[in-house]
């Protein structure tokens, strides 16, 4: 038997069962909560309270993708699990380990489409 340890993952992603249109990206490590819009699917018309957040705009193919940083602990936990690092910096790697979970979906995805007869 292989013992392993269990460590924190730095970034989950979640989403809202009766909604699913809208993901997000949740960081244990910071405390913080990241909303993704797909522009494509949504159009998103934020309130006034999250219309001042951090948000970045990132692409993924030909997909256009809006981070916002809906929770924003970054600052007031940096360094106690993870090194301190500015909002948009979280919002990148956020970005980078999304992108990476896309890439795996689009992978896993174009295998199952392939027949097991052949």
């Amino acid at each position: 038997m292989k013992i392993e340890e269990i460590k924190m993952p730095k970034f989950l992603l979640a989403e809202e069962p009766q909604d699913r249109v809208f993901k997000y990206i949740y960081s244990p490590h910071y405390l913080s909560l990241v909303l993704i819009i797909p522009e494509e699917i949504a159009t998103v018309t934020l309130n006034k309270n999250n219309l001042n957040k951090p948000r970045k705009t990132y692409h993924y193919e030909s997909e256009v993708f809006e981070l916002v940083l809906v929770q924003n602990n970054v600052e007031a936990t940096g360094g106690a699990m993870s090194p301190v690092i500015s909002e948009t910096e979280f919002l990148d790697e956020a970005w980078e380990w999304y992108a990476e979970y896309l890439r795996w979906e689009d992978n896993n995805i174009d295998n199952e489409t392939k027949s097991n007869l052949n």
